[in-house]
């Protein structure tokens, strides 16, 4: 038997709570900020100048300031988590979340994390060249079968032999 999900308000609360404690909030500006970093990374790397990256990075912190209001995604956030786990799984989250464990879990994850996925980022872009070559590959199959298929006559449909010029 499947345990029942929270009951909304008390569900809603203890997510709530869960992501107060987890720092939801900062870890969500980190995600956006690393997202744009990429970005900014390729941008160094093609030459752009230093201050026109810094203005953008500034730029784009600002936006995120301007435009993520907590207040407005935090109920929604709360019952994503309200929906996923039962009471009793979101009171366990707190309790580990409120040791020191858990505090130091919050504090090395998105570090790791991130670690992580550019150790798996480096490992693929060692390939990525086999990989761009089988999807042009791909690519220009795809156009041959098209164009040929464009020339094919539909089963059924009848031809009428080219008319001699005069």
């Amino acid at each position: 038997m499947v345990a029942p999900l929270c009951r909304a308000d008390d569900g809603l609360a203890l997510a709530s709570k869960y992501l107060d404690l987890t720092g939801t909030p900062a870890f969500l500006q980190q995600g956006f900020e690393n997202g744009i970093k990429s970005s900014l990374d390729r941008m160094r790397a093609q030459g752009a100048p230093a201050e026109l990256v810094a203005s953008i990075q500034s730029e784009a912190h600002g936006f995120f300031l301007a435009n993520f209001k907590w207040d407005d995604v935090k109920p929604r956030v709360a019952k994503l988590y309200a929906d996923a786990f039962t009471e009793a799984e979101l009171k366990d989250l707190i309790a580990f979340y409120e040791t020191p464990t858990g505090q130091k879990a919050l504090a090395r994850i998105p570090g790791l994390t991130q670690a992580g996925g550019q150790i798996a980022m480096t490992s693929v872009q060692a390939k990525l060249p086999e990989f761009q070559q089988k999807v042009a590959a791909m690519i220009q199959s795809y156009k041959s079968k098209q164009a040929a298929a464009a020339q094919t006559p539909a089963p059924g449909a009848i031809t009428v032999p080219a008319q001699p010029t005069k």
